[in-house]
């Protein structure tokens, strides 16, 4: 697990808010584009993980040495903030006019999304916040979605928490089913297809309840389009995402009621 904030507080925020790489007290002065440099760091993440990903290593895909690149970042913590602030400001937010349904459900949608397009995403702690522009601003847009329907301060936070965590647990069964043929080298029919016999043999009625609901439908997926695993992943943060909305829903109905 990668975490954010182990860098030098007043570089990274000026990195972050301002854009301003440290001044060097010798050598060249830096004459990378940060947009660029980030933008590379990002895409090396995409494709190797954010563990493999190192100052020399991007160095390497700049095409400069890895002197050069600490003129522009101090080091990987600061690199790690700017790359989760970059995809984040990446991220449509909701319309203008949006209600809170609605909203939250298009920013839920918006960080699968991330999730799926940046795995490493998902390597990167959440308990310590990336007090990036674009995250205080995605944050900002979903805590003004629950302004004014009387809910306490603490419930507004812990709603949008509520939806925070909810899709980043559901993002990483997305993600592994997503990621699965590759990793394991064998598709959804192979996996199923070796094991049929097996499980067939060994469950042979033992299970009334799960051949009840299995010859009712419970593990139809939506779409035959997708493999399975990777549809039904989907199908259920759908599911899971109305049921988080639902209990939102009733503390908005009677917020007097909330604990």
């Amino acid at each position: 697990m990668e975490y954010a904030g182990r860098g030098d507080p007043a570089r990274t925020m000026a990195l972050l808010w301002d854009g301003v790489p440290p001044a060097p007290r010798r050598g060249p002065r830096p004459r990378l584009d940060l947009d660029w440099l980030v933008e590379t760091a990002i895409a090396e993440a995409d494709r190797t993980g954010p563990a493999a990903l190192s100052m020399r290593s991007l160095a390497q895909a700049l095409g400069i040495g890895t002197a050069s690149l600490y003129t522009y970042v101090p080091g990987k913590a600061e690199l790690l903030e700017l790359m989760v602030d970059r995809v984040v400001g990446a991220q449509p937010l909701p319309p203008t006019g949006a209600g809170w349904r609605a909203g939250l459900h298009h920013l839920a949608t918006e960080d699968l999304a991330a999730f799926r397009a940046h795995p490493w995403l998902l390597q990167v702690a959440a308990s310590r916040t990336v007090f990036g522009p674009h995250v205080i601003t995605r944050y900002e847009a979903a805590l003004s979605l629950l302004d004014g329907y009387g809910l306490p301060a603490i419930e507004v936070t812990g709603c949008v928490a509520a939806v925070e965590s909810y899709v980043r647990g559901a993002a990483s069964a997305v993600v592994e089913a997503e990621q699965a043929p590759a990793r394991t080298g064998s598709t959804d029919q192979e996996w199923w297809e070796r094991r049929l016999p097996y499980l067939t043999e060994r469950m042979n009625g033992r299970f009334p309840h799960l051949d009840a609901l299995e010859q009712a439908g419970a593990f139809t997926v939506s779409d035959t389009t997708l493999p399975y695993t990777l549809q039904r992943a989907l199908d259920r943060f759908d599911y899971g995402l109305d049921l988080v909305l639902n209990a939102i829903a009733t503390r908005i109905e009677a917020p007097e009621s909330s604990p």
